[in-house]
């Protein structure tokens, strides 16, 4: 079973095109393609997914961004590892274009909450750790683990 991240920012005006091109830019500073290619062709490493944003065309009301994106879960950790790569992506945008935006990021059902000072964070910490104990309790950790 996979979990992803949600991600929505609604604002009154639209996104004009040099903040499509910061947010764009922000993305390629994220991407995982080279480790996407990789797990493809050898196995190696995490099953990563792109970060998705969806089109213009199928935002809706006041969405000026909108996205999901699946996290990798193959290895020990890999969720939480995938979730704080994508969470540090969506702080950058929010902070660097986005800031007067109203905006809505969750982990399936548990939304992630915002302060200045760390960024989203779940309830539990000002990082993941709700996420990063999941993880631990989690059957690929549990694959992992000496068995009787």
């Amino acid at each position: 079973m996979g979990f992803s991240i949600y991600y929505t920012a609604k604002r009154d005006t639209p996104l004009t095109p040099i903040e499509t091109q910061r947010i764009d830019a922000i993305v390629q500073a994220f991407d995982v393609t080279a480790e996407i290619e990789r797990y493809a062709h050898t196995n190696k490493g995490l099953n990563w997914e792109s970060f998705t944003l969806y089109e213009a065309s199928r935002l809706t009301g006041d969405d000026v961004l909108s996205g999901a994106t699946a996290l990798p879960d193959n290895k020990p950790f890999a969720m939480h590892k995938g979730a704080r790569h994508w969470v540090d992506c969506l702080n950058r945008i929010r902070r660097e274009v986005l800031a007067d935006a109203k905006w809505s990021v969750q982990i399936e059902d548990d939304a992630l909450l915002w302060d200045d000072k760390h960024g989203w964070h779940d309830k539990a910490s000002d990082g993941l750790a709700s996420l990063w104990l999941g993880c631990l309790l989690s059957s690929p950790f549990r694959l992992f683990s000496r068995g009787a």
